[in-house]
């Protein structure tokens, strides 16, 4: 079942892992707050690879001879790695501390250094399960307001609704996670960095805007996408809830496939850890709705009906279909992938 765009009494279930293996430092029913250490690796700063054979000069049979370190041993920096004797010695010695991690075909791989990678959890919440030698899952209930399209980074801050936009508004922006009424250009992104602007919320986004938007520093969800769209009115109603108040930006990039996609998220306050683990079931009759297929898109609507069965659509997929009534009291039928789920 798909989720709404906006949810009451949500449940957050949120995997903060590493992308390699490490060291999990929470542990089940721990509450945590945003930015707290979930979970480490130590990993390697670089490599290092001496090919003996070839810079000895000598054959393969006289390696053993040469390599005085075994795959595992520590080394100093100075120590010897590898010697070639006679009359005119030649010397590996180690360019800093590390390890032999491999000795194979008469090579030598040094692993130099350390390069911390951590994981912080970007909300405040419980953990509620592990992911063993990666990370956990946290978990918070609140309001979610779901986007269509994020640039993959996290934020905390006092949500400011912002109907203009222009140098004289920027003093007051800091730290701040701001919704703008219309969609920005370069300009407004300019101020909002230059203003140091937590995250950003739009209702959509220029497609040419798409490589500057996706690499920028900012946090920044666009509740729509890429295109013309003004904020529906219960996005809209939702984010004057939570105007003023402090909301986690989760700026998700978009994953069909693990059903993510990013949102902003207002934790419900006294939240009790064994409320959390409650499933809550999602009611399509009544729910407000945004049609996304031809020729509707972007229109609003409420469900009155829903099919029992499976239809056959004219492109041969079996759907759910859903009887819509737009907000032009029309009655339209429409296959349950056509459309978002505004409410509930």
């Amino acid at each position: 079942m798909q989720r709404a765009i906006v949810e009451h009494g949500h449940l957050l279930n949120l995997a903060v892992r590493l992308p390699v293996p490490g060291n999990v430092l929470v542990h089940v029913g721990q509450a945590i707050n945003y930015g707290d250490l979930i979970a480490e690796a130590v990993l390697p700063a670089k490599f290092q690879v001496f090919d003996v054979v070839n810079q000895f000069r000598i054959k393969e049979r006289d390696l053993e001879g040469c390599i005085k370190r075994l795959a595992g041993e520590s080394v100093q920096k100075g120590d010897v790695i590898a010697r070639k004797p006679g009359l005119i010695s030649r010397i590996f010695r180690a360019p800093e501390a590390g390890k032999v991690v491999a000795v194979r075909d008469g090579r030598v791989t040094l692993a130099m250094g350390e390069k911390i990678i951590q994981s912080h959890s970007p909300i405040s919440g419980t953990v509620a399960d592990l992911i063993p030698g990666f990370g956990a899952q946290v978990v918070a209930r609140g309001t979610s307001l779901q986007a269509a399209w994020g640039n993959g980074k996290f934020a905390i801050g006092n949500l400011t609704m912002v109907e203009t936009l222009d140098q004289s508004a920027s003093d007051i922006l800091k730290d701040k996670i701001v919704f703008l009424a219309d969609s920005p250009g370069i300009p407004e992104l300019r101020i909002l960095q230059d203003a140091q602007a937590a995250g950003v919320i739009v209702p959509s986004l220029d497609p040419r805007l798409f490589s500057a938007c996706k690499t920028w520093k900012i946090p920044l969800i666009s509740l729509v996408g890429f295109g013309e769209a003004q904020t529906d009115t219960v996005s809209r109603n939702t984010l004057e809830e939570m105007n003023e108040k402090q909301v986690f930006l989760l700026a998700h990039v978009p994953n069909a496939a693990e059903a993510i996609r990013p949102e902003l998220f207002l934790p419900d306050p006294g939240n009790q850890t064994a409320e959390l683990f409650e499933a809550t079931q999602l009611e399509l009759v009544s729910n407000q709705v945004r049609l996304l297929g031809s020729p509707y898109f972007g229109r609003e609507g409420r469900i009155i009906e829903v099919s029992e069965n499976e239809e056959r659509l004219g492109s041969g997929l079996l759907s759910n279909v859903v009887v819509v009534k737009r907000d032009d009291e029309k009655l339209i039928r429409v296959p349950l992938e056509n459309l978002e789920i505004l409410s509930r």
